[in-house]
Formats: C-alpha cells, sequence, structure tokens
C-alpha cells in the first residue's frame, strides 16, 4: 500500500514538472482592415497590433496566464474561453455582471487558470455585448497525451468560420432591437470568412493525413463546410471524441466544433475548392453578398485557383449519428419534465424579444455580481 501510495505521488508530482506555464500580454485596440476584400471595416477589434487574434495551444494540465488591457479607447471588454468547465474557478469565467466586472478602457485583467481535465478544440471570444463579432475571437487547442488518434496523422491546422459583417455589432445591434423591426428580422451578413479573411488558403503536402480543428466563431450563421473530391473523417465534437465517422459534407452551427482527418492525394497537379455556403434558411431576407465561397486547398501555389464547386446540403452529416469513444454515464428516466415554449413576439415599445414560457429577459439595474457583492453577508445565500 505503501509502495502504491508513493507511486501515485509521483506520478502526480511528476505531472507538476510537465506542466507548463503560457503567458500572454494582450492590448484590444481598434485597427482598420478588409477581411473580405470589399470593404475598409475601421472598427476591427486587434490583439497587439494585429489581426486576427493569435491561437492558443497547451497541453492538457498546463497553467493559462493572459493579460488583458483594454486600450479600446470607448468600450468596455472581457475574455470568456468557450466549453472549458473552469471547475472551482468560475471568476475567470469571464462573464460581464456574473463572474467578473468589465475591464474598462485603460484598465487591465489578469486571467489565470488551469486546463486539468479536458482536451481538443475550443475557442476564445470576448463576452461584452457582441464584441467578438468585430473580430475579438481566436481558437483555444488543447492537446491531449492520450489522444486515441495520435499517429494517425501527421499534421495539424485550425480553420475558424464565420460570417462577416461590413457594419459594427453596435450598430447591428440597434437595428436589428428597433421599432422599425417588428419581425425580429437578423442583420444579414455580407459574407463568409475563413481564418480572419474571405477566398483563404490552406497549404498542404501531397500524401499526408491531417487533423483539421474547425470552429465556427460566427455570431450567429450556420454553415456547410466540404473539401472538393476529399473525405473528411470525423473524429471529435466540441472536445468529445467519437468514432470515426466519414462524409462529405459537414454543417457547423455557431460555436460548435469539428475535428476532422483529411487524407491528401499522391497526385499534386492541381489544388481542390473548400466550400463555405451558409445556411440561407436562418436568413429572413438572404441578400447577403456572397453566400457560397471559395478556398483554396493548395498543393502548389502554381496549380492556381480551384474553380467554385456546389455544395450538395441533402448529404451533410447529423452529428446525432455519432458515437463517443469513452462510455458516458447516461441518466435514468427523469423524475419531473419542464416543457419551455419558446416563441419571438413584442413588447410594448414594437421591438421583437424573444420569450421563455412568456417571459423575456430584462437586464437587471444591478448586475447579479455586483448584488453578491454589494449585499450584507446573510442576504445572499451562496449554496
Amino acid at each position: 500500500m505503501k509502495f502504491a501510495s508513493s507511486l501515485l505521488s509521483l506520478a502526480s508530482l511528476s505531472s507538476l514538472v510537465l506542466a507548463e506555464t503560457h503567458h500572454f500580454q494582450w492590448n484590444a485596440t481598434y485597427l482598420t482592415e478588409n477581411p473580405d476584400g470589399l470593404a475598409e471595416v475601421s472598427d476591427i477589434v486587434g490583439c497587439n497590433g494585429a489581426y486576427p487574434w493569435p491561437t492558443i495551444n497547451v497541453t492538457k494540465g498546463d497553467r493559462v496566464v493572459i493579460d488583458l488591457y483594454n486600450g479600446l479607447g470607448v468600450a468596455n471588454t472581457s475574455i470568456h474561453f468557450h466549453g472549458l468547465f473552469q471547475h472551482h474557478n468560475n471568476k475567470m469565467d469571464g462573464v460581464p455582471g456574473l463572474t467578473q466586472c468589465e475591464i474598462p478602457p485603460g484598465e487591465s485583467f489578469t486571467y489565470n487558470f488551469t486546463v486539468p481535465d479536458q482536451v481538443g478544440t475550443f475557442w476564445y471570444h470576448s463576452h461584452s455585448k457582441g464584441q467578438y463579432m468585430d473580430g475579438m475571437r481566436g481558437a483555444f487547442i488543447i492537446s491531449d497525451p492520450e489522444n486515441p488518434y495520435a499517429g494517425k496523422y501527421d499534421e495539424e491546422k485550425v480553420i475558424e468560420l464565420s460570417e462577416w459583417y461590413h457594419d459594427n455589432i453596435t450598430t447591428l445591434t440597434e437595428s436589428f432591437l428597433n421599432v422599425f423591426n417588428p419581425t425580429g428580422a437578423e442583420p444579414i451578413p455580407q459574407t463568409l470568412l475563413m481564418n480572419g479573411y474571405m477566398n483563404g488558403t490552406l497549404d498542404v503536402e501531397p500524401d499526408k493525413t491531417y487533423l483539421l480543428r474547425i470552429i465556427n466563431v460566427g455570431g450567429f450563421v450556420s454553415q456547410y463546410f466540404s473539401v472538393e473530391d476529399h473525405n473528411l473523417t470525423i473524429v471529435a465534437v466540441d472536445g468529445v471524441y467519437v468514432e470515426p465517422n466519414e462524409t462529405e459534407v459537414i454543417y457547423i452551427t455557431v460555436a460548435q466544433r469539428y475535428d476532422v482527418l483529411l487524407k491528401t492525394k499522391k497526385d499534386m497537379s492541381r489544388n481542390y475548392a473548400m466550400m463555405q455556403l451558409t445556411d440561407m434558411t436562418m436568413l429572413d431576407t438572404p441578400t447577403i453578398i456572397t453566400a457560397n465561397v471559395t478556398n483554396n486547398l493548395q498543393y502548389d501555389a502554381l496549380n492556381g485557383w480551384p474553380e467554385e464547386i456546389g455544395v450538395d446540403i441533402e448529404e451533410f452529416f447529423d452529428d446525432f449519428w455519432l458515437t463517443p469513444v469513452h462510455d458516458y454515464e447516461t441518466y435514468d428516466d427523469f423524475d419531473h419534465q419542464i416543457t419551455i415554449d419558446v416563441v419571438m413576439d413584442n413588447l410594448n415599445n414594437g421591438i421583437n424579444y424573444a420569450f421563455f414560457n412568456n417571459i423575456t429577459y430584462v437586464a437587471p439595474k444591478v448586475p447579479a455580481l455586483g448584488t453578491v457583492l454589494s449585499a450584507p453577508n446573510d442576504t445572499v445565500s451562496l449554496q
């Protein structure tokens, strides 16, 4: 027993020694960029004077420290790490008014946490009033020393998909929640982006297998994604390993993540189209400038740009068909059933809102975090 305990202690100590600390110092500022090549936008949120934001790469058990300075001048900001549980570390979750106070202009906040029990593809983004749609977002990748698919691919690549609007989120919100928009019609995007730009290029080498970490970092629109004459083998969804399942088209909703294996061809005589297609059924008035965007799976730059191809939306993969690699405990039949009716309706001010069981959200005058911090100790129960 003592010997076994000693081994466990050594194993725990070894994992602590091997864990790394990743320290980032970020300054959020406004930039002028032209992500889709159609219009310059002067209020894109960049990081340290650059756009798009960097990818964070860590290993399970590592510590992440981010010093975020708000250099926006006129807006508060924050960062939420999407999909991370933040067990016993709720104050690092980045939700303004609930787990932290927003970072005001000219001030800093340090995010400091470990990633002890999750692996896979995640992302981070501002959680302040839809600000991430103005560019403040990036991939957060947690490598797994016990990855069941290790050795089955040669290289990893991150693909961030999104729609793009020429107006900033403040303008979009004002036009959306407006008496002159009584039906609640959503803003119409101008186009689609891959890794921050329209018509992007992904360089590959022949006869290799790539793990593509695909993330929809958009604000509203779901997309179909396919690669011409290449199959996609799904191996993980939202940080959960699944049994391999092959498809030609995936349907990826906002915030969803797919890990897929892509085997390249031995012949590198041509490049292939990587297609993004907007789910047009989500838009009330389909006046999007570019709903079908062609990116370049590039074997050789001398081959030129691939031609656009159609995407068979009837063949997209339904993630209900997936089976987790590891067993998860399932719940027994429920004890009590709660029905939630979701409807859209107008308030007396003529603005359209979503309702759950005839109740819509109204922001409190004092945020929940402020109530907890300012109330007497015997007023608020934390249980």
